[in-house]
């Protein structure tokens, strides 16, 4: 089988986040279990490379992410001169398979959900209280008009992904919860949406890490601090936290994205400026210290308001962290409570606060937490499940193009 993997990420050249990642993990797995795969991908134009044996990475010169789904199409076509392809995949975001998809109408059409834009926005926003909400509303009639707010603002007629999301022969859901939220606000078909997780291999640098401490001395959080990943809300847990365990240190791994006027490591500081000898911020790391920073950690804090597939979640529990993960979305899909890790509702500082000190307060708890969540992992998410899985995707995307080609335009 011949596939084309669309991603306007790609490591080491351009890797942003989990889509680079999932394409890199993916694009081995695929050819390990036999396929030949074209990833398509942004970085300085013209560059091709080898990751991996049975893969090669076309490299598209862009300015933007807006620009990549059009311009990659002359080295598509010219990929597709030589060899024709049986399946191309891309993500919902963007829409960056709409112009490949109607280039090559023969291809089997995949649609990876990973989390459109309009979800990303939704959950960014901080979840209002009752008096945020009649400030809010008061200042609408003020200003003389009705406005809604931001989370419930989203039409799918005016969505650029929901239009290129109805190009898909099939659409793959690495969680059942995006399934359930676009099944109702995109009316998706059914019969196209599927079921399977993302493939991870395991670095062994994370799985060489000795268990936590006994009682947790560090606790951290991994990925970008913003809103949408409940840091707002870690940080307000944190004075509750250190009247319970005053020795406890509170480590961000992470970039610092803007918040309030600011960005969230400037408001994290001045809201805890009593507390700043308890805090440290690495900032932007890059994939190969990871395993040092999370070694660095005995806890790993992640109460987002939604993830679909998170792979800081996964990271993690590889490398044997005991995780307190959100309830909303895909990490209560996979964390078993109290048993691989310990999930927290999203947006309840409370509940942030009473989950870290019960971990500390049972001596060993972290360590068992992080055995099981490490093997949870191994098993869930081996290339060689997920391999069968994806080829009868991929296998089913071919068979409704073949239908789609008879049926009259």
């Amino acid at each position: 089988m011949n596939i084309a993997l669309i991603s306007f990420e790609f490591p080491p050249s351009v890797a942003i986040g989990g889509i680079g990642t999932y394409t890199w993990n993916a694009s081995r797995m695929l050819a390990e279990g036999g396929a030949s795969v074209v990833v398509f991908s942004a970085g300085r134009a013209d560059d091709e490379e080898t990751p991996h044996p049975g893969v090669s990475v076309h490299r598209v010169g862009v300015r933007s992410r807006e620009d990549f789904p059009e311009a990659l199409v002359p080295r598509l076509l010219a990929c597709q001169q030589r060899r024709p392809f049986d399946v191309i995949e891309a993500p919902e975001i963007g829409p960056e398979g709409v112009f490949a998809f109607r280039a090559v109408p023969t291809a089997g059409r995949v649609v990876k959900l990973h989390t459109p834009s309009f979800l990303v926005r939704r959950f960014g926003y901080a979840q209002l209280g009752p008096l945020a909400r009649l400030r809010f509303w008061a200042g609408a009639l003020r200003r003389g008009r009705w406005d809604t707010l931001p989370r419930a603002n989203h039409r799918r007629e005016n969505d650029s992904e929901y239009q290129g999301i109805l190009l898909a022969d099939e659409i793959a859901a690495p969680s059942r919860d995006i399934g359930r939220i676009l099944g109702r606000e995109w009316a998706l078909d059914p019969a196209r949406l599927n079921f399977y997780p993302l493939p991870l291999y395991p670095a062994p640098a994370l799985l060489a890490l000795a268990p936590p401490r006994e009682r947790p001395a560090t606790v951290g959080f991994l990925g970008r601090l913003e809103e949408r990943k409940g840091v707002v809300e870690m940080a307000q847990a944190i004075p509750a936290i250190l009247r319970e365990v005053p020795s406890l240190r509170f480590r961000f791994i992470g970039p610092s994205l803007p918040c309030r006027r600011g960005d969230m490591r400037s408001w994290i500081e001045s809201r805890l400026s009593r507390h700043t000898k308890s805090l440290e911020f690495t900032g932007p790391v890059s994939p190969e210290v990871v395993p040092g920073e999370l070694a660095r950690c005995d806890a790993i804090v992640l109460p987002s308001h939604w993830e679909n597939f998170p792979y800081s979640c996964w990271e993690s529990l590889l490398a044997g962290r005991a995780v307190i993960g959100s309830s909303a979305g895909g990490m209560a899909e996979v964390i078993e409570h109290e048993t691989s890790g310990i999930l927290v509702p999203p947006y309840s500082a409370k509940a942030i606060a009473r989950a870290v000190v019960a971990l500390h307060n049972h001596p060993g708890r972290a360590a068992s937490l992080g055995v099981a969540g490490r093997a949870r992992i191994q098993s869930l998410l081996a290339p060689e499940r997920i391999l069968p899985l994806q080829m009868q995707s991929y296998e089913r995307a071919i068979h409704m193009a073949r239908l789609r080609q008879k049926l009259p335009t």
